[in-house]
C-alpha cells in the first residue's frame, strides 16, 4: 500500500466518525446500585480459573514468599522495587532475553473485584511489554487498597494514566479447544499468582 493510499483511508475513516455523546447515567440502567462486588469476591472468581491468591502483611513477607517459591536454581526477573531477582530487567537487550525465565515479579495498578482482574501498565513493567507473558510464572502484587467494584470504575481509573500501554491480567494460560480437554500453560504462563499486600506498597506515579 502507497503512502498516498493510506492516508486516503484514515482520512476517509477519520471523516466517518459519529459525533461523540456522553456516557450513560449508570444508575439510570440500574447499574452501579445496590450490593457491590468485595475483594472476596475476586480471591473466589482467581481461585475457580486457576490462580492462587495469598495475603501478606508487607515487602518483607513478599521478599520471604518470593525466595521460598523459586525453584533452585531457577532464574527470576523482579519488575517491582525492593523486590531483587537473579535477572535484572535493565540489561536486557531484547524481551527475547527473557526466554527460559521461570519466575517474573509484577506490580498492579489495582484489581477488578468483579471478575479478579488485574491492571498492569507498561512503566510498572520497567518498560518491557512481554514479561506477563514470557515467563512460566507470574507473581502480581496489589495493594489490599487498590481495589476496584467493577469494569467501570476500572476504565475511569485507567483515564488517570498515559503509559501507552496497559493489560489485565487474572490466570494462567489455558485452552479447552483441543479435544474438550483443559489445558493449563498452553499458551504462556502455567502458574499465576496474586499476592494482595496489606501495606508497605509505595504509591505508582
Amino acid at each position: 500500500m502507497s503512502r498516498a493510499s493510506r492516508e486516503v483511508i484514515l482520512g476517509a475513516v477519520s471523516a466517518a466518525q459519529p459525533e461523540s455523546l456522553p456516557l450513560p447515567d449508570l444508575a439510570a440502567l440500574g447499574l452501579g446500585v445496590g450490593e457491590r462486588p468485595s475483594v472476596a469476591a475476586a480471591v473466589a472468581i482467581l481461585d475457580q480459573i486457576g490462580a492462587r491468591v495469598l495475603r501478606l502483611r508487607d515487602l518483607n513477607q513478599v521478599r520471604q514468599w518470593v525466595m521460598q517459591a523459586h525453584v533452585e536454581g531457577a532464574s527470576v526477573v523482579s519488575a517491582v522495587p525492593g523486590i531483587e531477582g537473579s535477572v535484572r530487567l535493565g540489561e536486557l537487550q531484547s524481551p527475547r532475553d527473557l526466554d527460559g525465565v521461570e519466575l517474573g515479579v509484577m506490580r498492579a495498578r489495582f484489581g477488578v473485584c468483579e471478575n479478579g482482574a488485574l491492571w498492569l501498565e507498561e512503566s510498572d513493567l520497567a518498560f518491557c511489554r512481554a514479561l506477563p507473558v514470557i515467563v512460566q510464572r507470574w507473581v502480581v502484587l496489589v495493594g489490599a487498597q487498590d481495589w476496584v467494584a467493577d469494569m467501570h470504575e476500572a476504565y475511569a481509573r485507567i483515564g488517570q494514566w498515559h503509559s501507552g500501554f496497559g493489560l489485565f491480567l487474572a490466570g494462567p494460560s489455558k485452552t479447552a479447544d483441543i479435544e474438550q480437554c483443559l489445558v493449563i500453560g498452553a499458551h504462556g504462563v502455567v502458574e499465576a499468582t496474586v499476592l494482595i499486600v496489606d501495606e508497605g506498597l509505595e504509591p505508582l506515579a
